[in-house]
């Protein structure tokens, strides 16, 4: 299979999959906060905030750093695994006790306080998800890794509606969250052992020290950059109030789930940035990928960008009700925050192929501290707003500083030439759409049918892409047979 073969597979796979995938969860936001209220669905989303913190600051970029190792030594899978799932035990064990330790001290009645440490453990377990997903990603089979992802949100679904359908409340809901990362960490682990190898945990001192030396500055960009998607909630919680916190996180969470399309869709590209990195020769195609990447993501995020911008009101009124509709000034500023949001999906990667994981965690470290300055300095006086401002700028600033790193070593970006066509694209489109506003239902979903034909076609009749583009992408489009080929000839089980 050809290289642009497994990338369209590859992205195709995780748009298929966190595209549907992120449906459901949106779904499932949507009934949480409509069924439990405003005022407990903002507890709901502050404990969903501090438990993912200590995800994050377990995982540290392990996870990533395993998808390298496999990747690069497959002979050595069922060692490097075993080792690496080991070391995810101890962490989890580490990890665990500190959040014990901590939730004793939250302002919150003991009840909460409960279903705080349960939430701990179902985002720990996804931690360990992770880890058998790394030899999945590794191998390139993100696939199967999105069939993962997607029946992991099917089974939240259902877990949620049937928590609040049995009268469980914020019970049932944290529940819901950790019965799914059980059944994922058991699909992933059966792929894994099926395909490739069965893992034995082992204690293997110099194998943690290597996965845990190198995983530390891409793992503090890593967990920094996540953690500055939670940070907004702890501190409005923090400064304001649960009426508050629960206006902001309708259209925070919906533009959350979003977030997860071009996070997965970027995932291909960092086998690719790496094999071109190592080779001096390969600097032009190395930046014709760089190029390449940016503009479908800007084509992308302009487009979702256009319709949460001109559409917040109805939108956010359609999915959560006349009560959140406060909040649309909230979701048109998150909008317009996704444009720099997608663009610099892939610079974390090529950075990293590159070898200035350091610069990366520097750069993700003044982009956090922006945004919690910001976030102090704008929620006394404008409420939910604030965080939505906070990130529109941590955003722009941290692409704004990425950018100018790659362009100091050599991978010089013309943006205005790559932007002003999308730019355009969009504009028309947002015409049409503000437009059409406040027409029936029907109305409003042909116009949106029709600003989106608008917006493609533009795209093409002003040349976004090139010739050469679109005929890689046509010939990647051609993934299907050699795909066949390579699953009727892979044996179900690899041992190393």
């Amino acid at each position: 299979m050809k290289q642009s073969q497994r990338i369209v597979k590859n992205i195709l796979a995780g748009a298929l999959g966190v595209g549907l995938g992120g449906l459901l969860q949106l779904g499932a936001v949507v009934y949480i906060a409509r069924s439990v209220g405003v005022t407990l669905f903002g507890t709901y989303s502050f404990i969903l905030a501090f438990a993912m913190f200590f995800q994050l600051l377990a995982d540290s970029g392990l996870t990533n750093i395993l998808v390298r190792e496999l990747a690069t030594k497959p002979e050595r899978m069922g060692e490097i695994l075993g080792a690496a799932l080991l070391l995810i035990w101890a962490i989890t064990f580490a990890v665990g006790a500190l959040l014990l330790a901590v939730i004793p001290f939250l302002h919150f009645p003991f009840q909460v306080k409960v279903l705080t440490a349960l939430m701990g453990a179902a985002t720990l377990t996804q931690f360990h998800a992770a880890g058998y997903g790394a030899a999945l990603r590794s191998q390139e089979d993100n696939e199967l890794h999105s069939l993962g992802f997607l029946l992991h949100k099917v089974v939240f679904c259902a877990c949620v509606f049937a928590g609040l359908k049995g009268g469980l409340g914020l019970t049932g809901v944290v529940l819901a969250h950790l019965i799914p990362n059980i059944f994922l960490l058991g699909f992933y682990k059966y792929l894994v052992t099926r395909r490739y190898t069965r893992p034995k945990l082992c204690v293997d001192y110099a194998e943690w020290k290597y996965l845990l030396t190198h995983s530390l500055p891409v793992g503090g960009a890593t967990m920094l950059r996540l953690l500055s998607q939670q940070i907004d909630v702890v501190i409005l919680t923090w400064l304001t109030n649960l009426q508050t916190v629960g206006l902001f996180s309708g259209p925070y969470r919906i533009s959350l789930a979003l977030r997860f399309i071009p996070q997965t869709m970027s995932i291909p590209l960092y086998p690719l940035y790496s094999r071109l990195a190592i080779r001096p020769d390969a600097k032009p195609q190395l930046q014709a990928a760089y190029e390449r990447s940016v503009k479908f993501f800007l084509v992308t995020g302009c487009a979702v960008a256009t319709v949460f911008v001109t559409c917040a009101a109805p939108l956010i009124t359609l999915l959560l009700g006349a009560k959140y509709r406060a909040a649309a000034p909230a979701m048109q500023i998150l909008g317009m925050g996704f444009v720099p949001f997608f663009v610099s999906n892939p610079f974390p990667l090529l950075l990293t192929a590159l070898h200035e994981q350091r610069f990366l965690l520097w750069a993700t470290i003044i982009s956090l501290a922006l945004r919690v300055a910001l976030n102090f300095a704008l929620i006394p006086p404008l409420g939910f707003v604030g965080p939505s401002l906070a990130f529109l700028a941590g955003e722009i600033v941290l692409l704004a500083i990425m950018a100018a790193r790659l362009r100091h070593i050599g991978h010089p970006l013309a943006l205005f030439e790559i932007a002003w066509r999308p730019l355009v694209a969009s504009a028309a489109m947002g015409l049409i759409l503000v437009a059409t506003r406040g027409n029936s239902a029907a109305s409003s979903l042909l116009a949106v049918i029709v600003a989106c034909t608008v917006y493609v076609a533009l795209i093409f009749k002003l040349e976004t892409f090139s010739a050469d583009e679109l005929e890689l992408a046509r010939e990647g489009m051609r993934f299907v047979k050699p795909l066949i080929a390579r699953w009727s000839n892979q044996p179900q089980e690899k041992t190393p």
